[in-house]
């Protein structure tokens, strides 16, 4: 075989489209796994090799965790605004995997309290740009309706790296050593830099490039007066015709001058101003609203749960975390199915089935153990309908989940077919996701602080009818 056709069909694989979407399934799995992994292992690291007080353990590991979000929000849009100004992001997630082994390496290796924060907001920041560089690749490269589909396989890897990270950090920890646990994350990162390396991204020269210079081409030029000498102008082409339409004079893509010029303009004229066009669609703030509230029940579970069954029904920790399992794994399996969906039947109608769901699942999840309905007193009852709702509530909550994310990805995606360059020569998928990493995250931060509060003043009983309502 020749050497050509060797390097045709060696490219060919590197830059399919299932190894990239792979590829950065694989990355957010990593990254997702190493905000839970250290969890187990923080009051080892702060009192056996950081000699810190044990009583000032918790408090320091909630300052670690609230980082992460902290400084998620506030690198998203920094980087959603760069990253939308290329299109090619092997450069972005390699530099963002290696910043994030440096993270992880200094998280590891410290001996001072300082180094574990820099750690941290180092993980941070990696962690957020490969987020919007990973979600940017695997939308570029999905098909033709299948969106969906692959935003929901997307979901399926975070789901499994958030569920596995604690998981992981405490069974290795326990089993294999320190040092031996910290190698299974540096591991990972290290293949997520090869895989990097691997794959060929295709190449995009501005979004939708085809589609906008064929409808561009084939536009009446709206600018120029119609003239006898030209008639061509409305369409009529003659023997004295110009070969090349006054429209195509600009929109040519081979045109070095004309295009860069063209499109430099609208993207300076029009990035500064993406969040202001593209909030002006009120479905935007519904997609934001669902993001912030589904966020703020899971992270509301996570700070209420265990105290609750510990004091109700005397749970243990293993039970408590067979609870968590029935929240998180119908999410791994569910996700891609409802993607799928999502293509077929649109975003509506799942998600509002989801709420309807849902709403009635979290009122009656606080029943159990209050002491004012039919199973008072009962606790075996008590303890069959509580796990009834968990189970019910882990496989309805996957109809809400990743919905605004699908919406807002399909605003943008309708901006720009209607309007192109609207966002820029690159688009604007960077920055839609900014916006969804920053209401995801805010609530996270408010979950634990409405529900905590709503827990301690008016029981958990109320807390999750207000919740559900």
């Amino acid at each position: 075989m020749p050497i050509s056709a060797e390097h045709q069909v060696a490219r060919g694989w590197r830059s399919s489209r299932n190894l990239i979407v792979a590829t950065a399934c694989v990355a957010l799995f990593t990254e997702t796994l190493l905000f839970g992994f250290p969890v187990p292992m923080l009051p080892y690291m702060l009192e056996e090799r950081l000699h810190n007080e044990p009583s000032e353990t918790t408090d320091t590991t909630n300052k670690l965790l609230s980082l992460t979000g902290l400084v998620t929000m506030i690198c998203s849009p920094v980087f959603a605004r760069i990253f939308d100004k290329t299109s090619n992001k092997k450069g972005p997630l390699f530099l963002s995997l290696g910043l994030c082994l440096t993270g992880t390496v200094l998280v590891a290796c410290t001996h001072q309290l300082w180094t574990l924060y820099l750690g941290r907001i180092l993980q941070a920041v990696a962690g957020s740009a490969a987020w919007l560089v990973c979600t940017a690749m695997i939308t570029e490269s999905a098909s033709d309706g299948g969106m969906g589909t692959v935003m929901g396989l997307s979901t399926s890897f975070i789901t499994i790296g958030t569920v596995s990270g604690p998981m992981l950090g405490g069974v290795l920890l326990g089993w294999v050593g320190y040092w031996a646990a910290w190698s299974v994350p540096m591991g990972l990162l290290f293949l997520d830099m090869i895989a990097r390396l691997i794959i060929v991204q295709p190449e995009r020269h501005s979004h939708d490039s085809d589609s906008s210079f064929h409808d561009a081409k084939h536009s009446k030029p709206s600018h120029v007066a119609p003239s006898d000498s030209h008639p061509d102008v409305e369409g009529v082409h003659t023997e004295t015709s110009p070969l090349l339409p006054p429209s195509a004079l600009v929109t040519k893509v081979g045109s070095d001058t004309e295009t860069e010029v063209g499109i430099d303009k609208a993207s300076v004229a029009e990035t500064h101003n993406f969040y202001a066009v593209f909030l002006q669609d009120i479905s935007i703030w519904t997609s934001i609203l669902n993001t912030i509230v589904q966020a703020a029940i899971r992270a509301a579970f996570n700070t209420t749960l265990p105290i609750y069954l510990r004091d109700t029904f005397n749970w243990g920790p293993s039970s408590v975390g067979i609870t968590f399992f029935a929240l998180q794994v119908p999410i791994v399996f569910l996700s891609p199915i409802l993607g799928w969906t999502r293509d077929r039947v649109g975003v509506r109608y799942p998600t509002t089935a989801g709420w309807v769901l849902l709403c009635p699942l979290l009122c009656c999840l606080g029943i159990p153990g209050s002491g004012t309905f039919w199973a008072s007193g009962n606790q075996r009852i008590e303890e069959a309908a509580f796990i009834i709702c968990i189970c019910g509530i882990g496989l309805v909550l996957p109809f809400v989940q990743g919905a605004g994310a699908l919406h807002m990805r399909n605003v943008v995606g309708k901006m720009e077919n209607e309007t192109p360059n609207i966002f820029g020569p690159h688009g604007g998928r960077a920055r839609c996701f900014a916006l969804l990493s920053v209401s995801f995250n805010t609530g996270l931060t408010l979950g634990p602080a409405v529900a905590g509060w709503l827990f301690g003043n008016v029981g958990y009983c109320y807390m999750n009818i207000v919740l559900g309502r």
